[in-house]
């Protein structure tokens, strides 16, 4: 009784299956019907006569734009790039002046230490010389790697920049596509039986 009601599980599963395959491809054949197509096809034409081919940009020129952080993305028309630009030249910021400010208040204590014995600087009195040393060091070779990074990060932008515009003299034709379709085909063995599949067609 259980292997019955496994089996009759196992063949209602079959058939929902075949009943989706069937339907997936019912909705291709009707897609590729010629009314269908030729609506397609017309939107097709007037989405490409809408859309007006930019002309290549110039990489020395994005280079220059770029000078000024963003000027070379909008040049480009990667408008969306620029937020992210100065997004990173907020974060490098606050740390490159939060490191600086920790600096200049150990620094400005660990001197008061040292030249006068009598310092009433809280934080001198607070630390060790050597642990002020060691913090003073610690800070300010953080905001020495903070504004190294910033470097970089202008000059990631102008690298950015330029690789844009070398890209945009690709050609990428808009024939470039990939069609996934559903198919039934007879086996080579036995033509009465039938094999299902997926069919991937590229157009060039």
């Amino acid at each position: 009784m259980l292997i019955l009601r496994k089996n009759e599980a196992v063949g209602r599963t079959k058939s929902i299956g075949k009943f989706l395959f069937v339907l997936l491809l019912s909705i291709e054949i009707a897609a590729s019907h010629p009314i269908y197509a030729a609506t397609k096809s017309k939107k097709k034409k007037i989405y490409k006569k809408e859309k007006k081919k930019r002309p290549p940009r110039s990489p020395k020129k994005a280079t220059l734009m770029s000078l000024v952080p963003g000027m070379g993305q909008a040049y480009n028309h990667k408008y969306w790039k620029i937020p992210i630009v100065y997004a990173g030249f907020g974060v490098i910021g606050y740390f490159a002046l939060t490191n600086q400010k920790e600096y200049s208040k150990y620094s400005d204590a660990y001197t008061c230490k040292i030249i006068d014995p009598k310092c009433t600087n809280p934080i001198s009195l607070k630390y060790s010389e050597n642990t002020l040393r060691t913090i003073r060091d610690y800070y300010r070779r953080n905001t020495q790697l903070s504004y190294i990074v910033m470097g970089a990060w202008y000059l990631l932008q102008m690298i950015d920049a330029n690789v844009d515009a070398h890209l945009s003299h690709w050609d990428v034709s808009d024939k470039l596509s990939l069609d996934v379709t559903p198919m039934i085909a007879p086996t080579h063995n036995n033509p009465a039986n039938f094999y299902k599949g997926i069919s991937l067609r590229f157009n060039f």
